[in-house]
């Protein structure tokens, strides 16, 4: 049974609400969007950021969460991908309060669940 069939999108959304999105790294793969030659393949980083008490390897894992989730989302061609795919739009949405803030959590709501509307749309 393959996940990324079009039937199966229900069970996919299913799985992302109970594990929170970490359901999107399983998507990753089984897209094979990881990439051997990335920041995230390299331990030696995430040693570093768990011997400095946890707290960086926690945002390291919110950044690559961010990031599959992007790289999910584009690959399923889902609208805005010049938007969520560029970097600086992350970052001024994090610098600027409040409205800013705002805005991040709805650009992070649209690329978690727009993924699921092109899954079932048999993308």
């Amino acid at each position: 049974m393959s996940l990324l069939k079009k039937e199966n999108w229900f069970i996919c959304f299913i799985l992302m609400i109970i594990s929170q999105g970490t359901f999107i790294f399983v998507l990753a793969y089984l897209m094979r969007l990881y990439d051997k030659k990335a920041w995230y393949y390299n331990y030696k980083y995430w040693m570093l950021g768990i011997m400095c008490l946890f707290f960086p390897a926690l945002i390291m894992l919110i950044i690559f969460m961010i990031q599959m989730t992007c790289k999910v989302a584009a690959s399923l061609d889902v609208p805005g991908k010049e938007l969520y795919n560029t970097p600086y739009t992350w970052i001024v949405c994090l610098i600027v309060p409040i409205v800013g803030w705002v805005l991040f959590i709805v650009m992070l709501l649209y690329i978690i669940i727009w993924p699921f509307i092109m899954l079932k749309e048999g993308k």
